[in-house]
C-alpha cells in the first residue's frame, strides 16, 4: 500500500505595506476613463475660455501693449521674462494681437473638442505669456486658469462630444481607447490643495478662529462687491467659521461618492456666494468648472444626458 501525495499549490506571498500602497497609487492614478468626464470638463472649461478670450481682447490694449500701463520696461528683467514671446517683440503690434487671436481661437476649438488637448497647451502658454508680460492684474483665478489648461492636457478630452470623435466616426475609426485618469486625478488634487491651504493659512489668523475676519473682508473696498460693515455677531461668525468647514471638509469627502453630490453642492452655493459679494473675477467660476472632474465617467454621462436636448420622437 504506497502513500500518493497530493500536490499542494503554496500560499501567494503576503503583500508588504509599501505593496499594498504601490497598488493603491496604480489603482488611483492608472484608473482607464473612457472620456465622459474629461468631456464635460471640456466643454465648462471651454465656455469659460471663450469668456476668457472676451475678456483678454477688451483689455489687450490696456494691459498688454506698449502704450498700456504697465511698459515691456518694468517686466524686462523679471527672472521668467524670456518664457513670454513678448520677449521676442515687446512693441510690436502682431505680437500683440497674436496673443489674442492665438487665445480666442484655441478657446473655441477646445470648446467644441478639436484637437482639444492641444489647444489646452495653446491656453496654457498663451495664459502664461501674458500673465508674464503684466503680473500686476493677475489674481488667483488666473492662475488657477492656466493650471487647469496645462493639467487638461492630460486628460482624454475628445474622447467623446467632440470634433475628434465625429471624425473618428465619419472615417469609420475604431473608439479611442480609454486614457489613465491620471491627469485628472491631479486636477483634483490641485483643488483639494488650493482649499486645505486656504483654510491653513486662515487658521493661522486670530480673527478667523474668534470668527470676526468676514466682516472686515465685506466692509473692505478692496474685496468687497458692496462694502459693508456688518455687526450682527452671530451672523458674522456663522458665515466666517462656515467657510473655515467647507474649506477642510471639502477635499476629504469629496472622494466619496455618497457625499460627492452634496460637496459639489455646497461648493457651488459658496462660490456663487463669493462671487456675488467679493470682487475676486474668475476664480470663483473656475473652482465650479473644475468641480466637473470630480466626477466619474458614470456621474459625467450622466449629467451630459440632461444637458441635452430631449426631443419628442417623430410621428
Amino acid at each position: 500500500m504506497s502513500d500518493v501525495s497530493s500536490a499542494v499549490a503554496p500560499e501567494p506571498p503576503i503583500p508588504s505595506r509599501w505593496q499594498i500602497l504601490e497598488r493603491m497609487l496604480v489603482d488611483f492614478f492608472g484608473a482607464p476613463s473612457s472620456g465622459e468626464s474629461a468631456a464635460l470638463f471640456r466643454i465648462v472649461f471651454g465656455v469659460l475660455a471663450c469668456w476668457e478670450a472676451w475678456a483678454v481682447w477688451l483689455n489687450l490694449e490696456r494691459y498688454y501693449s506698449a502704450t498700456g500701463v504697465v511698459t515691456y520696461e518694468v517686466v524686462k528683467n523679471d527672472a521668467y521674462a524670456w518664457v513670454s514671446l513678448f520677449a521676442l517683440a515687446p512693441g510690436s503690434n502682431a505680437m500683440l494681437y497674436g496673443h489674442g487671436i492665438a487665445f480666442a481661437v484655441a478657446a473655441v476649438l477646445l470648446l467644441i473638442g478639436f484637437r482639444p488637448r492641444v489647444m489646452a497647451l495653446v491656453l496654457c502658454y498663451v495664459s502664461a505669456s501674458l500673465q508674464i508680460r503684466n503680473p500686476f492684474v493677475l489674481n488667483s483665478g488666473d492662475r488657477l486658469f492656466q493650471i487647469a489648461a496645462g493639467l487638461g492636457a492630460l486628460m482624454p478630452l475628445g474622447h467623446t462630444l467632440s470634433v475628434d470623435a465625429l471624425i473618428r466616426r465619419m472615417r469609420g475609426q475604431p473608439i479611442a481607447k480609454p486614457l489613465a485618469i491620471y491627469g485628472q486625478r491631479l486636477l483634483q488634487l490641485e483643488i483639494a490643495y488650493v482649499y486645505l491651504s486656504s483654510c491653513i493659512a486662515k487658521c493661522m489668523n486670530p480673527r478667523w478662529i474668534h470668527g470676526i475676519a468676514l466682516r472686515d473682508v465685506l466692509s473692505s473696498p478692496v474685496y468687497a462687491e458692496w462694502p459693508r460693515y456688518f455687526d450682527f455677531f452671530p451672523v458674522v461668525v456663522t458665515l466666517t467659521w462656515m467657510t473655515l468647514v467647507f474649506e477642510l471638509v471639502f477635499p476629504l469627502a469629496v472622494w466619496w461618492k455618497r457625499w460627492r453630490p452634496w460637496m459639489i453642492l455646497w461648493g457651488i452655493g459658496f462660490h456663487v456666494g463669493i462671487d456675488a459679494m467679493m470682487v475676486i473675477p474668475v476664480f470663483s467660476a473656475m473652482m465650479i468648472v473644475c468641480y466637473a472632474a470630480y466626477l466619474t465617467d458614470g456621474e459625467a454621462k450622466w449629467v451630459l444626458s440632461r444637458l441635452r436636448l430631449r426631443r419628442s420622437p417623430a410621428r
